[in-house]
């Protein structure tokens, strides 16, 4: 048991992740990993209440989940890491935690990112940190939900 997906998803816990994500990769646990959250009991409350019955949550920030991680707190369980954005997984990556996938699930419309695709937006910097994590050995692909197609992130943005 250990993590199962790595998964960037904006909004982090919701409908699908809490239901068709956590049903395929038969995930007992959810960390979220980002600091705003963390540090905030209203989001945090958001967060464990879209938590499906039957899974534990544990919200972190940077720090803490990475120690969290590495201290064995994903070793007991099937163990999903969701952030909001992917330099959070590079940052988890040099704070040596091992990821060997990324699902780029859902990045959303801001100032300065364009569209790739549905619910793919991103800018230079993000295309940066993809290439940073891709030369650490994560494969990265995109893939909304389980039922969608698994597609390989740089053909789409390429």
């Amino acid at each position: 048991m250990a993590i199962v997906l790595t998964r960037v998803d904006g909004r982090l816990i919701h409908g699908q992740v809490a239901v068709a994500w956590t049903r395929n990769v038969s995930a007992e646990k959810i960390i979220v990993i980002d600091d705003e959250t963390a540090n905030d009991d209203m989001q945090r409350t958001l967060v464990e209440l879209a938590t499906p019955s039957g899974v534990t949550v544990e919200v972190y920030d940077l720090e803490g989940g990475a120690k969290a991680i590495k201290n064995g707190g994903a070793d007991q369980q099937n163990t999903m890491l969701i952030v909001k954005k992917p330099d959070t997984v590079l940052a988890l990556i040099e704070r040596g935690v091992s990821i060997d996938a990324v699902n780029i699930g859902g990045m959303y419309h801001e100032e300065g990112k364009k569209q790739i695709d549905k619910a793919l937006y991103v800018d230079d910097q993000d295309i940066e940190v993809f290439k940073k994590l891709s030369e650490k050995g994560a494969e990265l692909f995109y893939q909304v939900a389980p039922m969608t197609k698994k597609q390989d992130l740089f053909a789409l943005i390429d």
